[in-house]
C-alpha cells in the first residue's frame, strides 16, 4: 500500500518535472528553471506531505518532511534541479 502511494506521488512528480519551462532572461537565476503552473505543483507538495507525515515514525520530525515544508509558501524557491532531488530522494525509498 505504502509503495503504491509512493509510486502515485513520483509519477505525479515526473508529470510536474514536464512544467519546469520558465525561465528569467537575466540575473542571478537565469540558468533555472521554474514550474508554469503553481496550483498542481502546490498541491503536489501538500500531498507528499501529508504522505510523508502520516506514514513516517518520526512524524514532524522527520528530516524530509522538514525539507518538503520548508517549501510551504515559497515554491519560487522550487527549481528544476530542487525539484529533481526531492524527486531523486522519493525514488529511493521505493
Amino acid at each position: 500500500m505504502k509503495s503504491s502511494m509512493k509510486t502515485q506521488i513520483l509519477e505525479e512528480g515526473m508529470k510536474l518535472l514536464k512544467t519546469f519551462t520558465l525561465s528569467y532572461p537575466y540575473g542571478l537565476y537565469k540558468d533555472c528553471l521554474y514550474s508554469t503552473t503553481y496550483d498542481e505543483l502546490s498541491r503536489w507538495l501538500r500531498n507528499t506531505i501529508s504522505y510523508y507525515k502520516e506514514s513516517s515514525l518520526l512524524k514532524q520530525e522527520d528530516p524530509f518532511v522538514i525539507y518538503l515544508n520548508s517549501f510551504r509558501g515559497k515554491l519560487g524557491n522550487i527549481d528544476r534541479t530542487e525539484f529533481q532531488k526531492i524527486l531523486r530522494q522519493i525514488s529511493e525509498t521505493l
